[in-house]
């Protein structure tokens, strides 16, 4: 996957929950918890790019996606979504390949997985590099990897999702209420503000959780468009003048 300069990078990262004490329970016969991270590996991509087909159904095209990086027990989608329009569709379709896989999951194996969605633009605050000398490249090109501090946000999130859950960056979660008002297909619930290691000075990081309009419902309150807007916009203001800290830049808007 290629990307250029002020591209919008969405990552999707599906975290399994419960896999340390799995694998120590059948320490003596690796192939237990062997058969069902194998089975998790090969089902889990193909279950995404199943409801991505659905999302994007009535559209023309749908953005280039796949696997990004597999780290220990978590696998990182990445796709390049052109527009707010099909991050919406993107994430809706994240959304709902976890809460689907994580039902599955649960039937099979006292395993669980939860959901965590990032953007990142690239250019000032984010690049990608190739590294040639790594392996995993293809057709005579070097691997590719993303660097940034919108991009490292991502990974302190994921611990913040619950069962079935996915967590937004807050950039995306802005992206999508500004561009669904009026006809949402997200339910955003924001729980909380906590400090995340290394992130916006250590100030209180909005922590909002996503859920598919269409599914049964999350047990967390639902945040309204306008509210979540408004509390973002006040945020901003405030780390800027008070910290010189920039939360991650609203998407898809010119500079």
């Amino acid at each position: 996957m290629s990307c250029e300069a002020s591209e919008v990078i969405l990552f999707m990262s599906a975290d399994v929950v419960g896999s340390t004490a799995f694998k120590g329970e059948h320490s003596d016969d690796a192939g237990v918890w062997l058969g069902a991270f194998a089975t998790l590996f090969r089902e889990l991509p193909l279950v995404f790019m199943g409801e991505l087909g659905m999302a994007f159904l009535d559209s023309d095209t749908v953005p280039e996606a796949g696997v990004w990086k597999v780290m220990g027990d978590e696998v990182i989608f990445v796709t390049v979504p052109r527009s707010s329009e099909e991050a919406a569709l993107a994430t809706q379709a994240f959304v709902r390949t976890v809460r689907e896989y994580d039902r599955r999951l649960a039937e099979r194996w006292p395993l669980r997985i939860r959901g965590a969605c990032w953007a990142a633009e690239l250019g000032a605050r984010n690049r990608q590099i190739d590294i040639p000398e790594m392996f995993g490249g293809t057709d005579g090109q070097p691997y590719r990897d993303f660097l940034g501090p919108d991009i490292d946000t991502g990974f302190r999130l994921s611990a913040h999702s619950g069962h079935g859950e996915v967590i937004l960056s807050p950039n995306l979660a802005e992206c999508i209420a500004r561009q669904q008002q009026g006809a949402p297909a997200i339910r955003f619930h924001h729980f909380a503000d906590k400090p995340l290691k290394g992130v916006i000075a250590g100030q209180p990081f909005p922590l909002i959780i996503a859920s598919d309009i269409e599914s049964p419902g999350s047990k967390r309150a639902v945040t309204p468009d306008g509210e979540l807007l408004t509390h973002l916009q006040a945020l901003r203001t405030t780390l800027q003048r008070d910290h010189g800290a920039v939360l991650a830049p609203c998407l898809f808007e010119p500079a």
